[in-house]
C-alpha cells in the first residue's frame, strides 16, 4: 500500500456502501506498517489483507463482487492461503451483510463478534449543541475551557505545528504507555505519516493553543455529505475540559454539515470504551471475524 495506491481504492469504495472506517484509504494507509496491508484486483473486486495481534492475517471485506462471482474469488483466496500457516480467520472487519451473501452461497461459517472493534457512531448535532441532561457534564467541561482559557484554533499545516502534536503524543503515551495496547503505542508513527499527507489525504485538522502552548489536536475526515470520521484526537489534561471543547468545536468548525460522527473502536480498552460510551453513540459499527469451515 503506497500513496500512488489512493485512486484505486477509492474507486472500489465509493461504490460500496461500507460504514467502517477501516475501509478508507487514509486509514490503511495510515496502518498499513502495523497491520501489513497488501491489497489485489481479483475479477474485478478489490481485496485488503491485513494482520492483527491476536486475529493473524485475514482478508477484509471484498468490495466491488457480485454475487454470481463470490465463491469463484474465495476459491483463489483459499489457493493462496493454502501457502501459509497464519490464518485462524479466513475474513475480518466484515458486516452482516456480507456474512448473509456467505451464507446464501453455501459456506458454513463460524463467526465472532469483534466486540473490542465496534466503532460508535454518533449524531453530529448532538456532540455539537451537548443539549439536555445526558450531556450536561459534557457541556459544564466545555464552558469550562471557554471561560478559563485565552485560546488560539489552527489548522495543523506547518512545522512548528506538527512537532507540537506530535510532542503532546509522546508526553500522552509516556504517562499511559502501561495501559494501552500495541496498536496505540504505534500511533505516533502512524500519525506522523499522516501528518506528512494531511493534504493529499484531503484531511481535515484542529489544533487548539492556550497562551502559545498546545492544548489538543484532532485529525478528521468527511467521507461523504452524511458522515465524517475522527481519525486521532489528543489533549493535554492539564487544561480542564480540553476534550469537550475539541470534540465540539472540530466537528462545528469543519463537520456541522454531516449528519454522523464516527469516532472509531475502543480497542477494548475500558478507559476508552467509558469515554465513548459517555457521549451516547446512536449506532454502533458492528464487525466480525469468520472462519470458512
Amino acid at each position: 500500500m503506497t500513496l500512488d495506491d489512493k485512486s484505486i481504492i477509492n474507486s472500489y469504495l465509493e461504490k460500496s456502501n461500507q460504514e467502517s472506517y477501516e475501509y478508507l484509504f487514509s486509514s490503511l494507509y495510515m496502518w498499513r506498517k502495523l497491520n501489513n496491508v497488501k491489497f489485489a484486483v481479483i475479477d474485478d473486486t478489490l481485496i485488503i489483507e491485513k494482520s492483527e495481534e491476536n486475529k493473524g492475517t485475514f482478508y477484509a471485506q471484498p468490495l466491488g463482487y457480485k454475487n454470481e462471482n463470490l465463491i469463484e474469488i474465495i476459491d483463489k483466496l483459499k489457493e493462496r492461503n493454502s501457502n501459509y500457516t497464519d490464518r485462524d480467520y479466513f475474513f475480518g472487519d466484515v458486516d452482516e451483510h456480507f456474512i448473509s451473501d456467505l451464507k446464501e452461497a453455501g459456506y458454513k461459517l463460524e463467526i465472532k463478534e469483534d466486540v473490542d472493534d465496534f466503532e460508535y457512531v454518533y449524531n453530529t448535532q448532538d456532540l455539537i449543541q451537548l443539549k439536555g441532561k445526558k450531556y450536561h457534564g459534557k457541556k459544564n467541561h466545555y464552558n469550562t475551557f471557554v471561560k478559563t482559557y485565552d485560546y488560539e484554533i489552527k489548522s495543523i499545516n506547518d512545522e512548528k505545528t506538527i512537532c507540537d502534536c506530535l510532542n503532546l503524543l509522546h508526553k500522552w503515551h509516556e504517562e499511559v504507555a502501561v495501559t494501552v495496547d500495541k496498536e496505540m503505542l504505534m500511533e505516533i508513527e502512524a500519525i506522523k505519516d499522516i501528518f506528512r499527507e494531511i493534504q493529499f489525504l484531503n484531511l481535515q485538522t484542529i489544533a487548539v493553543y492556550v497562551e502559545g502552548n498546545l492544548a489538543g489536536f484532532a485529525v478528521g475526515e468527511r467521507v461523504n455529505d452524511k458522515l465524517c470520521i475522527i481519525h486521532a484526537e489528543r489533549g493535554e489534561l492539564e487544561y480542564k475540559g480540553i476534550y469537550s471543547f475539541i470534540n465540539c468545536k472540530f466537528l462545528m468548525e469543519s463537520f456541522s454539515d454531516t449528519e454522523f460522527v464516527n469516532r472509531q473502536e475502543d480497542t477494548g480498552n475500558d478507559g476508552l470504551r467509558k469515554a465513548k460510551q459517555s457521549y451516547h453513540p446512536v449506532k454502533m459499527v458492528k464487525k466480525y471475524l469468520v472462519k470458512i469451515l
